[in-house]
């Protein structure tokens, strides 16, 4: 029977299917035969995903779930796993990734290059260990999975709702076989160009704390000092800072592959395939910001004790105007050969190598560039008309924009920064199969696999003591109309009193005020403190972002063995089928990095209870680690009839920590002669564990249509959380002192994740169609909003649902697609206040649609978000505003034709 499989495998591959049902039965054959559980996304056509984004395809599998980036899914999480928690590979290769984390950024890769993605959810010794959620495997077309030649193209033009802008995208794809069909080449290209437009409201975050109320400036006499105490508020939730934005962000992929097959013998076929993706993402955001530091009163508070109004004082009050502009420029290569060797009857060899490499090549090219006016009227922040905010100029005719005086606003801010990152891996596999003939043992696939990958990252930023030194000036450049010009974009808002004026700053403009030596002249601090900075100033070349000493590498290398046996059998008119596989791991880690050594702790003064840390300097760090993993697998299949399987699965997964987690770096916080704190890395970390049990059961009850219902529980152990302990520092200065209370990540926690998943898709003979899934997951592990001191629960975990209603009949295709995404916590630590942030319900709807105009050409459109959702972020409770996103509708219309 394994062989017969193998042969059956080979014979669907070069399978042609064209449109929506035809996605669909391909699909659902390759989950009906396979061995374990797995779903997959088929393209409908050469070069058309369902999707033009690989993760929103994805996001219609049941359990899947997806996080975005400027309105276009880049993340992708599994059964309720974050990102880190999804293994990845591109045709069986893993492949480096230009994000910081370990998870891999699907908006790097074009949907045209694409022709099947596969979603295994339970897992065979084979598969390459890494993802405690499940593994993805996306496959590219192949010169062989086509008869002879074949061209296949599509241009099309995409508006985005917001922007009005109409930009360009093509692709095409040529193939063709030479030498009596024994060579094959296949090349395609794809270029793609989005100009965006968002707007937003943010919060810096929710804090408790003690409020201390402000008299107005206006009411403070002279003897009453600048700053005068009215009275306390104790224990109540706050905002910070509330900002209101526009982002523009321009978007450019470009990509393509080649690939070639030659049949050396009858038994042997060599192949080789190299694909490059290019994305560029370039982004303006500006903001109107106000910091809300000096409450004069409160006029709503709710019973979680959460400030609902409340009047920041006269003449305290700042309006910021700032730029944020951002880029992405990353490219990602993966070059791979490969042997399919059928070595005699019985025993056959794929070997393969693959190297990928991926950069973001950011050293500094990211910018913020800030104006204040400083003492003005007050505002009123109200939350009790809605969740986000209204914001209440108490003087609009002097402080909005339109009517506020340019020389009022100074220079605060001007930065440079941005990280490069580059990441490279090399691997080859060796993966035999044997077949035997036993009564119920059958075949074993075994093998031995090697990864050698690394990824580096150094930070860029201007120094420190540029940053700010015209905010800690006395006297500062001021604006004039060369440097801030008034937008006004009108109602975008969701409150009606939030108002979406802004000064936008003129970035060339502003740098040449603050490089300006008339502005460097105004610098009023001490005559040593100036000439300090003019002389850092000078040599640094103005406010270039220059490499810092955050950097890090982190190498692995992995070796793998593994053994998959089969067996199958018949129980009365049932056959069934069983998969056992043992993997075993080896992982050789080194984190390399810089760190500052703390040498020594000063007493400058007797009396004091402050220290002076006395430091070395910055010295490379190498630290090693290793650790070996036992993981078992078992994938038992029973056909019931030929249209009912019932499916059982058990197995042992990891995913290997964080790199930032394991990057080494320690950062002293506080030095007293009561306390001293510091915060690091842990390199010594080990990989979270999952046991995993499956239980599906699946009906196919026609060609296009089928149900299924699926339980799956994860138990996970060595969930990283950081914890505070004691170290003993090794001082030569103040050695009574060498005690630190030291926060570090550290292996501690376990949590259990539960899920079932619904699914039916059922096809009609009249042409429609209708697609329904469902997720509900649950877990021990969260978050208790009623108790501060809880600081572990699973990020990430929610309920999705899908709902696709087709039609495909003649020349004519249409589909509407419904996304839901439930709320769920996105983290739980704000770098500003601690409090953990939720992501509201998200809800999307997409519409596409074609006519066939010949069999060699049809024009179709596509709309995503055609309801213009909105991402909404809050805090500990519902009233806690975090974020408002408005990133628009997408339209697209185009043409597609193959030869």
């Amino acid at each position: 029977m394994g062989a017969q499989a193998n042969e059956q495998e080979k014979e669907m591959e070069v399978i042609q299917v064209s449109g929506i049902k035809g996605s669909l039965v391909k699909s659902m054959n390759n989950k009906r035969f396979a061995y374990n559980v797995v779903d997959t996304i088929s393209a409908e056509d050469i070069g058309k995903f369902p999707d033009s984004n690989l993760a929103e395809s994805l996001q219609r599998i049941t359990g899947v779930s997806i996080d975005r980036s400027g309105g276009e899914g880049r993340f992708v999480s599994i059964r309720g796993m974050g990102p880190d928690f999804s293994s990845v590979t591109l045709n069986g290769r893993e492949v480096a990734s230009e994000s910081q984390s370990r998870a891999f950024g699907f908006d790097t890769l074009a949907s045209e290059l694409v022709s099947n993605i596969d979603v295994n959810k339970t897992s065979t010794a084979e598969m390459l260990e890494g993802g405690i959620g499940g593994s993805i495997d996306i496959r590219t077309a192949q010169p062989f999975d086509f008869d002879g030649f074949y061209a296949a193209g599509s241009v099309e033009g995409v508006r985005e709702q917001n922007r009005g802008e109409v930009t360009p995208q093509g692709s095409f794809l040529v193939t063709d076989r030479f030498m009596d069909d024994r060579l094959g080449l296949l090349a395609s290209f794809t270029y793609q160009n989005r100009e965006a437009q968002s707007f937003e409201v943010n919060n810096d975050g929710m804090i408790q704390r003690d409020i201390e109320l402000y008299a107005h400036r206006r009411d403070v006499g002279p003897d009453d000092g600048w700053r005068k105490v009215i009275g306390v508020a104790e224990g109540l939730y706050s905002h910070q800072a509330i900002g209101r934005g526009v982002t523009q962000e321009d978007r450019q992929r470009v990509g393509g592959n080649v690939a070639v097959q030659f049949q050396a013998t009858d038994d042997l076929i060599l192949s080789g395939d190299y694909l490059y993706s290019k994305l560029d993402v370039d982004s303006v955001n500006n903001q109107a910001y106000n910091w809300f530091w000096a409450t004069h009163s409160m006029d709503d508070v709710d019973g979680n004790n959460t400030v609902l109004r409340q009047t920041h004082a006269d003449g305290y009050s700042g309006y910021a105007h700032l730029r944020f502009e951002k880029h992405r420029p990353s490219t990602t290569e993966v070059l791979g050969l490969n042997a399919d060797w059928i070595i005699s009857d019985r025993l056959s060899l794929e070997a393969d190598f693959a190297w990928s490499e991926a950069e973001n090549n950011n050293r500094g090219l990211d910018s913020r560039q800030t104006l204040e006016a400083l003492n003005q009227p007050g505002i009123i922040l109200d939350y009790t008309s809605g969740q986000v905010p209204s914001l209440i100029h108490v003087e609009p005719e002097t402080t909005l924009p339109v009517n506020a005086d340019l020389s009022d606003l100074q220079m605060r801010h001007m930065e440079r920064n941005g990280d490069y990152t580059k990441a490279e891996n090399n691997q080859i596999r060796f993966d035999f199969s044997y077949l035997v003939d036993g009564q119920y043992f059958h075949k074993v696939d075994f093998g031995a696999h090697y990864l050698s990958k690394s990824k580096q990252n150094v930070s860029y930023q201007t120094p420190a003591e540029l940053i700010k030194m015209y905010q800690n000036s006395g006297v500062r450049p001021v604006a004039t109309s060369a440097h801030a010009t008034v937008r006004d974009y009108g109602n975008v808002f969701p409150a009606n009193d939030l108002s979406a004026q802004f000064f936008e700053l003129n970035e060339s403009a502003m740098w040449n005020l603050a490089n300006d030596p008339a502005s460097l002249a105004m610098l009023s601090q001490d005559p040593e403190v100036k000439q300090a900075l003019l002389a850092l100033h000078n040599s640094n070349g103005g406010f270039t972002a220059r490499a810092t000493n955050d950097a890090y590498e982190i190498e692995e290398d992995v070796t793998s063995f593994y053994a998959d046996t089969y067996f199958n059998g018949d129980i009365s008119d049932m056959t069934w089928s069983v998969v056992a596989g043992l993997r075993y791991s080896k992982t050789e880690q080194t984190s390399n990095g810089t760190m500052q050594t703390i040498v020594g702790l000063d007493k400058p003064v007797e009396m004091s209870v402050n220290l002076v840390p006395r430091y070395e300097g910055f010295q490379a760090v190498a630290i090693d680690n290793d650790y070996d993993n036992w993981l078992p697998s078992l994938s038992a299949n029973l056909n019931i009839t030929d249209e009912l399987i019932l499916r059982a699965g058990a197995s042992k997964t990891i995913t290997r920590p964080t790199l930032t987690d394991l990057a080494p770096a320690l950062s002293i916080n506080s030095t007293t002669t009561d306390l001293r704190t510091a915060k690091g890395s842990n390199p010594m970390l080990s990989p979270f564990e999952s046991t995993n049990f499956d239980l599906s059961l699946e009906y196919y009850y026609d060609e296009a249509s089928m149900a299924s219902v699926a339980y799956f529980r994860k138990s996970v152990d060595n969930f990283i959380v950081r914890t505070n302990s004691i170290e003993n520092f090794d001082l030569e200065f103040g050695e009574q002192w060498s005690d630190f209370d030291v926060n570090r990540p550290v292996n501690g926690e376990s949590a259990t994740v539960d899920g079932i998943e619904a699914n039916w898709i059922h096809t009609l003979e009249n042409g429609f169609g209708v697609q329904i899934n469902a997720t509900f997951v649950d877990s021990n592990a969260e978050l208790d909003n009623s108790n501060p001191d809880q600081v572990f629960a699973l990020e990430g975990l929610s309920d999705t649902a899908n709902a696709v209603v087709f039609y495909e009949k003649g020349p004519y295709q249409l589909r509407i697609a419904y996304n839901l995404r439930g709320e769920f916590l996105e983290t739980q630590i704000n770098p500003y206040a601690g409090e953990p942030i939720y992501v509201d319900d998200y809800e999307q709807i997409d519409i596409s649609g074609s006519y066939e105009i010949n069999e060699n050409m049809s024009v179709y459109f596509e709309g995503i978000n055609i309801t213009e959702s909105t991402v909404d972020k809050h805090g500990r409770f519902d009233n806690h505003f975090i974020y408002y996103g408005d990133y628009g509708a997408r339209y697209a219309l185009g043409v597609r034709a193959s030869f």
